[in-house]
């Protein structure tokens, strides 16, 4: 299930473009905020308030996970944001409060958005 429901959605379907792909290596490489890049990139339309509360408020530490988890990613033929979330985005956007973390998965990093328990 994708967390952000049509943000993510679209920033798959657009990483088949290699000029999207080298603008998100761009945007990383220079630190920029990650809300930043979903408004530069076109994308905050498909960003509900709820998603960006919460990347608003992630920690910088995750904040640096994430970036190497889209730039590992990007470097395979897997072009696919490594999200995984178990939520809907109607749950998120309702509020439901959630934890986000980068893990190791099948020797993959890998974004996983969980509720709150």
């Amino acid at each position: 299930m994708n967390a952000g429901g049509g943000l993510i959605t679209e920033v798959n379907r657009r990483l088949a473009d290699a000029a999207f792909r080298d603008q998100l290596r761009t945007m990383h490489a220079n630190q920029t905020p990650l809300i930043e890049m979903v408004d530069a990139l076109g994308l905050s339309g498909e960003m509900s308030g709820a998603v960006r509360a919460i990347v608003e408020q992630l920690p910088s530490d995750v904040v640096a996970e994430i970036r190497q988890a889209t730039l590992a990613m990007l470097d395979t033929k897997t072009l696919a944001m490594p999200v995984d979330c178990n939520l809907t985005e109607a749950a998120i956007d309702g509020g439901t409060p959630v934890t986000v973390a980068v893990v190791d998965e099948k020797s993959r990093p890998t974004i996983l958005v969980r509720a709150v328990s």
